[in-house]
């Protein structure tokens, strides 16, 4: 069994594969897949053998995956499912009862620059400058509130968009949405690898036109407060079990 020695240390989280060594999860090929080490540190830190995890916005299953490797119970969900082990669900209705679930790990849609699905219902459909992309952000965020156990983790993975000569600080945004029903823990920032803006033609177009290419995603983790001390909430720490 591993120790915690080869845990993420620092705030910058850099994996230049999709995968977790020689092993596989999920599908690379799928439109901002996770990296699959990223779901290793945060199922390993903050659940133990046996816990839920809950992926509702599963795209090609790499949260499932990993988290059942590593001897969670997995509940993958998504809109349009790529798999038959993916449950048919609405990120904003989660089919679980309040408070079984040790962590949620939500990779969203940072705007509507990717066509997810023909779903009218697809969150990727909304624009990140639209107020409704926080409000439907929010329904995600109140169902994670209501599934996770107190002391449960939400792991947010979202980036800032610049489009068309306007930048809108998605993160900051969404970040603001959290801290309404959770305590934020920490910030991670997640480097971007095999992004198709990743080639010398957009290099040279931002050096050219003076503008800056998304060289990473914000992964936010926020605590489900899990008891008041003098009116104040405070999150019980569940460490690496390995």
């Amino acid at each position: 069994m591993l120790g915690c020695a080869d845990l993420e240390p620092y705030t910058t989280w850099d994996f230049p594969d999709q995968g977790a060594g020689t092993l596989r999860y999920g599908d690379a090929s799928f439109n901002g897949v996770t990296p699959a080490l990223c779901a290793v540190n945060l199922v390993r830190r903050y659940t133990r053998p046996g816990d839920i995890v809950v992926d509702p916005m599963a795209g090609s299953g790499t949260i499932s995956d990993v988290a059942r490797a590593l001897g969670r119970r997995a509940v993958a969900l998504d809109l349009v499912p790529h798999r038959k082990d993916i449950v048919r669900a609405d990120a904003r209705a989660w089919p679980l009862p309040n408070g079984v679930a040790g962590l949620a790990v939500v990779d969203s849609p940072y705007s509507d620059n990717i066509a997810y699905s023909d779903d009218p219902r697809c969150l990727g459909r909304i624009s990140a400058r639209s107020p409704r992309f926080y409000e439907e952000m929010g329904r995600v965020v109140a169902e994670a509130a209501r599934v996770l156990r107190p002391g449960g983790v939400l792991a947010w993975i979202i980036s800032d968009e610049y489009r068309g000569g306007v930048y809108t600080p998605v993160g900051f945004r969404l970040q603001a949405v959290l801290a309404e029903r959770f305590d934020l823990v920490d910030t991670i920032a997640l480097v971007r690898h095999n992004d198709r803006s990743a080639s010398p033609m957009w290099e040279h177009r931002a050096r050219r036109f003076n503008f800056f290419l998304r060289g990473f995603k914000f992964l936010f983790i926020a605590r489900k407060p899990s008891r008041c001390r003098g009116g104040i909430f405070h999150g019980e720490r569940v460490g690496a079990d390995e």
